[in-house]
């Protein structure tokens, strides 16, 4: 009987291991995540030009649909407060991830809108490299180069992926060598030095309400006073 229970585990296991494979195999690579969410976003900011014009906001909603899905804010929050992380509460995990997440989706969301004024965005602005690396390591940098319109050098990005549950998401990117994890690190940290972290939150807060506030005002609609979760 042991040796019957032996064979049926294992081809139990060998079933589970080939379904695995499989969907990992139909999984779409890291690269062609990020080029196909950039295609669209970009087709929607153009497409959208006149209306972003009048609402702003417009370009925040967006990129909260086709590029915050691709994110892994639980990693990238972690990597930004470090060993203050692993101290914080739950709750000051969630506030902050919470603010954080806000800040960053208002503050670039902003300087887009404002950009989308003046001009259009060129598919052909975006590069992406061949894709190098293991994926089977769960680790990948995916490149681009960012071509200014009107020429220019190219600036060169770099997108840091992890394959979590939720498949590959972006945690860290650097711009012109310039990490944005690392950038948040060093001033973050200073801040929490200086007052806690919950002073940090409450600074991202008000700093998270100004920019809600400058959008409405720009928009000419009134502001919510809620943050995006």
């Amino acid at each position: 009987m042991l040796p019957s229970i032996r064979h049926a585990l294992s081809i139990l296991a060998l079933l589970i291991w080939s379904a695995a494979t499989a969907a990992q195999a139909a999984e779409p690579a890291p690269d062609a995540i990020l080029k196909e969410a950039m295609r669209e976003m970009v087709q929607q900011l153009n497409a959208r030009r006149d209306a972003i014009a009048r609402n702003p906001a417009i370009v925040q909603e967006l990129a909260e649909r086709i590029l915050l899905p691709h994110v892994d804010f639980v990693a990238a929050s972690r990597q930004v407060l470090g060993r203050h992380w692993r101290r914080a509460s739950r709750e000051q995990k969630l506030a902050f991830m919470r603010e954080f997440r806000t800040l960053l989706l208002r503050f670039y969301s902003t300087a887009l809108a404002k950009y989308l004024q003046d001009n259009t965005l060129d598919p052909a602005m975006f590069v992406f490299a061949p894709m190098r690396g293991d994926t089977g390591s769960g680790q990948i940098t995916v490149h681009m180069d960012l071509h200014p319109p009107g020429g220019g050098k190219p600036v060169p990005v770099n997108y840091l992926m992890h394959h979590s549950k939720k498949g590959w998401r972006v945690y860290d990117l650097s711009v012109d060598g310039v990490s944005l994890i690392a950038t948040y690190r060093n001033s973050f940290a200073s801040q929490i030095r200086n007052g806690g972290l919950d002073a940090l939150i409450a600074r991202l807060a008000e700093k998270n309400a100004r920019l809600e506030a400058a959008t409405a005002q720009e928009s000419g609609e009134p502001a919510s006073g809620a943050h995006a979760g």
